[in-house]
């Protein structure tokens, strides 16, 4: 868990320095809506993004893929398949079971670190 949410900041970071709408992902999803961005794109170093419905896949150079949704209420939001996906891709194995991950997120969130914004979808607090 802790391992999405370091791998979200710096792939965030890494777009951003190629594509300013990276500072949120409503800004991100209004810029492809406005056509001032592309729904898919590749940063100079290796970086990549791809929009979807409501969300946005972003990829590191080294695969690890970090996954977000834009919910009703503003929040970026992650869910337990989320956290899943990205497990596969820094070639974690066994991936944890998603009991194992919703019960990790739920402790973050007695830490102040994540809170539930809806049941089973979770928003880093900054």
């Amino acid at each position: 868990m802790r391992s999405f949410l370091r791998y979200r900041n710096l792939i965030r970071t890494a777009l951003a320095g190629n594509y300013l709408q990276f500072d949120t992902l409503e800004h991100v999803l209004e810029a492809v809506r406005a056509g001032e961005l592309e729904r898919r794109g590749k940063s100079d170093a290796g970086f990549s993004y791809s929009v979807h419905g409501r969300g946005c896949r972003m990829v590191g150079p080294d695969g690890a893929e970090i996954e977000m949704d834009l919910l009703l209420d503003g929040s970026e939001a992650f869910d337990g398949w989320r956290l899943e996906v990205f497990a596969r891709s820094i070639g974690m194995s066994p991936v944890p079971p998603r009991s194992d991950l919703m019960r990790e997120c739920r402790d973050l969130m007695q830490k102040g670190v994540l809170d539930e914004v809806e049941p089973g979808w979770f928003r880093l607090i900054e």
